[in-house]
């Protein structure tokens, strides 16, 4: 785990050293769970409309391609999560985001298997990084720094 906490303090000096780092942090959990909330209206609709109202489904979703935007929102908002002081909201959005992978719950196979085993292992793995002593030590470091800047 010191490792890891070690990896994670780097890793959010070098997202410190960009511009457009200081523009999204503030909206990383929006990011996050936006992403994911797209994400499950899209495959809620899918799942309780009519065949015949694809067409419109396709066209909000990806001819206009908002579920391209709320992949990539996920993933930029789990970047930023990663490295912040929100760190213990991260292992919920990658189950959340397990349950996706498996939502309409019809049409599971191997691949959506594996992916969605690998989220809620990276999830659990990343919830007892956050229940460890190191996430508390860094976290209450870094609010010493920016209480004295």
């Amino acid at each position: 785990m010191q490792q890891f906490s070690v990896v994670l303090q780097e890793t959010r000096k070098w997202f410190q050293s960009f511009r457009l780092y200081g523009v999204l942090a503030p909206f990383e959990l929006y990011l996050l769970f936006g992403g994911l909330g797209i994400q499950f209206l899209n495959e809620l609709l899918y799942s309780i409309f009519p065949i015949t109202s694809y067409h419109a489904l396709n066209v909000i979703f990806y001819t206009i391609p908002l579920s391209t935007v709320a992949h990539y929102a996920f993933w930029v908002g789990a970047w930023l999560t990663l490295v912040s002081a929100n760190v213990k909201y991260l292992p919920y959005a990658l189950w959340m985001n397990a349950f996706l992978i498996l939502f309409p719950f019809t049409r599971i196979g191997l691949s959506g298997l594996i992916s969605a085993l690998v989220y809620v292992f990276m999830g659990y793995m990343l919830f007892r990084y956050t229940a460890s002593s190191y996430a508390h030590v860094h976290s209450s470091s870094r609010e010493t720094q920016t209480s004295t800047r």
